[in-house]
């Protein structure tokens, strides 16, 4: 008897509605034996599984990151029933909370084993690819070779990483002042890193591959530089993300990388072993944010490149099975999935089709706003729809339209640089935005200060 009072006693303790915190403990990690050691030493918050032919690792993940954030209740909540929600404060002059929320998705990225580097790109001397300054700009639509704006591969605790550029206008900067503690914010549908993040080397620590972001036994917000070891994640099409390190620890030669701050070579870990042969990978190592610092890895050096912090832009790999939708090309892309490229050996997951796809129609509020000179519009459509988002004055005249075309199903985003239909830039005030798509209408309000 007594030992039912105890039991009932302690379930009464806790609130039937409790949620248990998302960390590294508590998330589900499922890496199969025969997946490269690469996965099974770095990764956390996964599923991993080997393609039948062995040529793909399918990685399965949810985008939740797996530790606390104000984007995990609503733009401007002062308390939340979520247990990793805090709230927002800001970090830096300028700094703001999206719109958006983190939502728990259903994510296949399948990267290939023995990537094949991208055909038509420039080569060096020795005939090995090379990607040169004029590809990388930090602008969207630049180059047929840029990874397309959307998820693009998996960091290291199963959130995703993105495109490095802002959507245009191409201000990442401006768009970094809406990253959470961990350099991270939601958009687009899920939680995203624009492939500079800090936020996976907490999971370096949590394996005791590195305890530099660990204070008093507690996580906090890693700083690029501060690890012994740095591995962020890995792109689509087999491209490795790195901070400040190589995997054994030592200082990469800023002199061997070329205009995003890659190389190829073997990438060993710190007891000599070979992960990875001869893979293309980048390095992201700064103290702030500049397009045009050439001091290379901080180390007083430079390779004439500037330092592109929000690296890799360009795909460095061909991605063969996917179809790539950037600027609407046929061009082979990394693009997150709602199935594998090719089925796993012994494990094929079942998929709904509507994976990925957004349960009802919906239109949010424009980040930032006010704003200048840009502004995100993001919306949802559930369904294959004809979709007309135009901009509005005050007295109902039309301004802009931003988008007058049939869309697939799925998390949009249009960008107003707040220019009329001629291009000229409109005036101060409160302006409107308005979506109609199938029988969906809705208006929204915003503002536009110089």
């Amino acid at each position: 008897m007594k030992i039912y009072v105890i039991i009932i006693a302690i379930l009464l303790l806790k609130p039937l509605n409790a949620q248990d915190m998302y960390t590294l403990e508590t998330c589900e990690t499922d890496i199969a034996d025969n997946v490269p050691q690469f996965f099974q030493d770095y990764f956390q918050c996964v599923k991993a599984r080997l393609s039948v032919s062995g040529n793909y690792v399918n990685l399965y993940f949810s985008s939740l990151p797996p530790y606390e954030s104000w984007y995990y209740d609503v733009q401007g909540a002062t308390s939340s029933s979520n247990p990793n929600w805090i709230p927002f404060e800001s970090f830096a002059d300028g700094s703001y909370q999206n719109p958006n929320l983190i939502a728990d998705l259903d994510i296949v990225i399948s990267i290939p084993v023995n990537p094949t580097p991208r055909t038509g790109l420039p080569t060096d001397d020795d005939g090995e690819t090379l990607i040169e300054e004029n590809l990388v700009d930090g602008e969207v639509g630049t180059s047929d070779y840029e990874y397309p704006m959307s998820y693009i591969g998996c960091a290291l605790n199963g959130a995703t990483m993105y495109n490095p550029c802002a959507a245009p206008g191409d201000i990442i900067e401006a768009e970094a002042l809406s990253f959470d503690l961990y350099s991270g914010h939601p958009g687009g549908g899920g939680y995203h890193y624009h492939t500079n993040s800090n936020g996976p080397l907490e999971v370096l620590a949590h394996k005791g591959i590195t305890d530099s972001v660990l204070v008093d036994d507690e996580l906090v917000p890693p700083t690029v530089g501060s690890g012994q070891i740095e591995v962020f994640g890995i792109n689509c099409d087999g491209v490795v993300i790195m901070g400040c390190t190589e995997l054994d620890g030592s200082t990469p030669d800023p002199q061997t990388m070329d205009a995003q701050n890659g190389h190829v070579m073997d990438m060993v870990d710190e007891l000599g072993v070979t992960m990875l042969s001869n893979r293309y990978h980048t390095h992201i190592c700064y103290d702030q944010i500049t397009d045009t610092d050439t001091d290379d890895m901080n180390q007083g050096v430079g390779n004439g490149y500037p330092d592109h912090e929000f690296t890799p832009e360009i795909s460095y790999y061909e991605t063969p099975g996917y179809a790539g939708l950037h600027n609407n090309t046929s061009y082979d892309r990394c693009m997150g999935l709602d199935a594998p490229v090719e089925s796993d050996d012994g494990w094929v997951l079942a998929l709904d089709d509507d994976m990925m796809i957004p349960g009802e129609f919906a239109l949010y509020n424009n980040y930032p706003n006010p704003f200048n000179p840009t502004t995100v519009l993001d919306y949802d459509i559930p369904e294959n729809s004809f979709v007309n988002v135009t901009i509005y004055d005050m007295t109902g005249r039309r301004v802009k339209t931003l988008v007058n075309a049939n869309q697939s199903a799925g998390f949009k985003s249009v960008v107003w640089d707040a220019t009329n239909f001629v291009g000229q830039p409109v005036a101060t005030g409160v302006y409107f935005y308005k979506i109609v798509a199938g029988d969906f209408v809705q208006m929204k309000k915003m503002a536009f200060v110089k």
